[in-house]
């Protein structure tokens, strides 16, 4: 499968929003319920300005998507990290986590901060293996139980 990561464009939000409500509902949550950030997707990629959110294409397949956006002076945040189903354990989180990595970087970002669900063990791995360490401390979500950062 041949996969382009790009910035979002606003002709995409349909299948950003199918998306997050498909994973989201996969964990039974609730699109709009537990996450102040969910809302954003509605707005995007706009809405992430001044940071950005990634798509993963696989052809005219929105298959993932990810974003950062900032918190403070050189703190970021990863927000809506998903994946299809299908596109798991292919690398494509990995590339969409250093895209956003990168662009936090070329922002003069210091640290990036996520927090995420028990449930999303592939994720929390992902996370692991890219060198976040966990922090309770960053946990912004009440369906989420476990907080990550990455110090750059």
């Amino acid at each position: 499968m041949s996969i382009q990561i790009r910035g979002a464009r606003r002709e995409d939000r349909p299948a950003i929003l199918a998306l997050a409500h498909t994973t989201l509902g996969e964990f039974d949550f609730t699109f709009g319920t537990g996450s102040a950030s969910d809302v954003q997707l509605e707005g995007a990629p706009e809405s992430f300005h001044p940071g950005v959110l990634y798509v993963a294409m696989s052809g005219d397949e929105l298959v993932g998507m990810a974003g950062v956006y900032p918190l403070g002076e050189g703190l970021w945040e990863l927000r809506k990290m998903f994946l299809r189903v299908a596109s798991r354990g292919q690398g494509i989180g990995q590339q969409l986590l250093e895209r956003c990595i990168t662009f936090v970087r070329g922002k003069d970002g210091r640290t990036v901060v996520l927090d995420t669900a028990e449930a999303m063990d592939k994720a929390i791995a992902l996370y692991e293996r890219n060198g976040f360490v966990r922090d309770d401390t960053q946990q912004r979500a009440s369906r989420c139980q476990r907080g990550y950062r990455l110090d750059l």
